[in-house]
């Protein structure tokens, strides 16, 4: 009797040690898995962010004083950066954005451009359109 009791413990041990090792791996596989989908989805928020503008573009965009600016806008001109809130005085450098003619400080305005591809007043898009290339309307068109 003792010996079969023994056997009974001996096995009840091995078969409590294969369960937690079973539990133990099944676990480490679920963390892994885990792990490597937020990486993923991550990495994949990462790609979709937004992207600024290539310097080569900024600096495309005209420089002026603020003396000049004055004088081709008149009125409409405003008076501080809207970036960095500082009154603009008359040997300010500011750069103009496209279309929408907004100012602001060259040094203000080209570390947001290089991050956001817009206006930071009226968030115009800056971002090149791709042309219509060989469309024809459809008034010219012939059946």
């Amino acid at each position: 009797m003792i010996g079969t009791t023994l056997i009974f413990f001996f096995l009840l041990t091995i078969s409590i040690v294969v369960a937690l090792v079973s539990y133990l791996s099944v676990c480490l596989l679920c963390i892994a898995f885990t792990r490597s989908r937020t990486t993923i989805t991550r990495d994949q928020g990462l790609n979709n962010m937004e992207r600024g503008l290539d310097k080569a573009i900024v600096d495309s965009y005209p420089k002026l004083l603020y003396s000049q600016a004055k004088l081709q806008k008149g009125d409409s001109i405003a008076f501080c950066c809207s970036i960095c809130l500082a009154d603009y005085i008359d040997t300010d450098r500011l750069r103009m954005l496209p279309d929408c003619a907004h100012v602001f400080h060259v040094k203000c305005v080209d570390p947001w451009l290089r991050m956001h591809p817009s206006c930071p007043i009226c968030r115009k898009s800056l971002l090149p359109t791709p042309l219509a290339v060989g469309t024809t309307p459809l008034t010219a068109r012939q059946n």
